[in-house]
């Protein structure tokens, strides 16, 4: 099967994903946006996640996403060169999605005719997901894309949406939670499909023997408010009163990094250590030293709240008793008591107590680091994630 994977930026558990759908033996395209040119989230990830490996994948960072900002004059050439694509240019003026159609067409122009995919599939319900629409339309094949959280919970355009959502053959979602969520707040007529996002746990790095004071450890990539950092500092602050000798050490940026600086300078006089961006490769290794991994993640006042954190899952998947909250589909993961620790969102209290638990009583943590290592083993493997992608893509092809 050939697939093309139009992307507005690589995280590394879409690499995964790639990769998994590659050893299955199907041809993987993979677009991106062009370095340093007009998505500052696309440079931000290619910092810290590496490309798809893999005799069959090819990556292209050639989305001209410029093209969205750029003066109207810029696009005279591309417009002139994309007129053989006239029916999908009416369609693009009438649902004032012009420029989306402008770097639809300016791919296809660079692809080979003799690799056309089969289906285009996508991350998250917008930019790339708009551009993924427009390519399918104009080769006349299906096109499905992976709903994860911002994407559906606060929608940059509703209308856009929709059309992502209605046009999809297949719109995966990472979550029970999120399936719910679409049918309850948008349709129950989509092909929905619970794709839970895949991980390697083998691969991961082995846990190392927490070091001392003990540590604990958040990684909040974007450091957004949905990752709930200032109720962990809370918490690390009623924990320091209570003269507990520990250490945090959160890992993660936003793109601009004015609010790492921020957290830096408000939180000077605690022990608490904003390291900033790390590639994924030195995010594990730092996770894996840790005696805690806490990420107490809130819905946003602007409605936006995580899916399912990866961050934990590869947590779990090294053995770490994890802490997080009751916000969407997270309790899914996290089994409260089994397999983590969940306390209600923008508790510091319920959290510190919570990670004074773990602390104190080490047969508890490894109890929970064992049990949430073998949830991700039996629930999140590449391997699932793939068979599951694959017999819904066949479906939709042979139909």
């Amino acid at each position: 099967m050939k697939i093309l994977y139009v992307l507005g930026f690589l995280p590394p558990y879409v690499t995964r994903e790639i990769e998994a759908m590659a050893a299955m033996g199907h041809t993987v395209s993979v677009l991106l946006p062009e370095e340093k040119r007009g998505s500052q989230t696309a440079d931000f990830w290619s910092s810290i996640s590496r490309d798809p490996l893999g005799n069959s994948v090819t990556v292209s960072r050639s989305l001209k996403f410029e093209y969205l900002t750029c003066p109207g004059k810029r696009l005279a050439g591309p417009f002139l060169r994309s007129l053989r694509f006239l029916k999908a240019l009416a369609n693009s003026l009438q649902e004032s999605e012009f420029r989306y159609f402008i770097i639809a067409s300016n791919a296809i122009r660079n692809m080979n005719p003799a690799e056309k995919p089969e289906i285009v599939h996508a991350h998250f319900a917008h930019d790339s997901a708009y551009i993924a629409r427009i390519i399918a339309s104009i080769l006349g094949i299906p096109y499905s894309v992976t709903t994860h959280a911002t994407d559906i919970f606060v929608p940059k355009c509703k209308t856009r949406l929709l059309r992502v959502l209605t046009d999809a053959s297949i719109v995966f979602t990472i979550s029970r939670y999120n399936l719910n969520y679409l049918n309850a707040h948008y349709s129950s007529s989509w092909n929905i499909v619970v794709a839970k996002l895949g991980l390697d746990a083998e691969r991961l790095p082995e846990r190392k023997t927490p070091s001392t004071p003990p540590l604990i450890i958040c990684t909040a990539s974007g450091l957004v408010s949905k990752k709930g950092i200032p109720v962990l500092i809370q918490a690390m602050r009623i924990l320091f009163k209570r003269n507990m000798d520990c250490r945090l050490i959160v890992i993660g940026s936003d793109p601009s990094g004015v609010a790492l600086q921020k957290f830096k300078g408000d939180n000077a006089d605690i022990n608490v250590d904003f390291v900033g961006v790390l590639t994924s490769k030195e995010t594990l290794d730092l996770v894996s030293r840790a005696s805690v991994f806490a990420l107490p993640c809130i819905e946003a006042e602007n409605g936006d709240k995580d899916g399912i954190p990866v961050a934990i899952m590869e947590a779990m998947g090294m053995g770490l008793p994890c802490i997080s909250t009751e916000v969407s589909g997270i309790p899914e993961l996290i089994e409260n008591g089994i397999s983590g620790l969940l306390v209600k969102p923008e508790s510091p209290e319920e959290l510190a107590d919570a990670i004074a638990s773990l602390l104190n009583d080490t047969e508890l943590a490894d109890r929970l680091g064992r049990e949430g290592r073998k949830k991700v083993l039996a629930c999140h493997s590449p391997e699932s994630l793939a068979n599951t992608m694959t017999n819904s893509f066949r479906q939709v092809i042979s139909s």
